[in-house]
């Protein structure tokens, strides 16, 4: 009898324990940004005279991923598309950079940089 219990006890152990780490399974984890992996954001020249085209990299990790330029001034142009674009403004001034990164699953990742531009 006692050993019938014994036994009882460890096989419920081991599937409790086995329930536990299946659950555990980092896939399994709710994730805001998916698969994605915003690495880095890098402008060639950070500082530069105005109408200077300057190159605008992002380095992201990510599978069918959708880039997205922003400028915090309305006569920011940028050129290009995809993960790396020219950027250029008419007039002096510290300018942030936005770059939105999307997945076809809709998650999202952002980074921010900034550009001074001399008269």
């Amino acid at each position: 009898m006692k050993k019938n219990i014994f036994h009882g006890i460890v096989f419920t152990l081991f599937v409790l324990t086995a329930l536990f780490a299946a659950g555990c399974d980092k896939k399994d984890l709710p994730a805001e940004t998916g698969n994605i992996e915003f690495v880095s954001l890098t402008v060639e020249q950070d500082t530069l005279p105005i109408m200077e085209l300057t190159k605008v990299v992002a380095d992201v990790i990510g599978e069918n991923l959708t880039y997205t330029w922003k400028c915090d001034n309305e006569l920011g142009i940028f050129e290009g598309s995809g993960s790396e674009v020219m950027f250029t403004i008419c007039h002096g001034g510290k300018f942030k950079i936005t770059c939105e990164v999307k997945d076809n699953a809709n998650h999202q990742v952002s980074r921010d940089v900034y550009v001074n531009y001399v008269e």
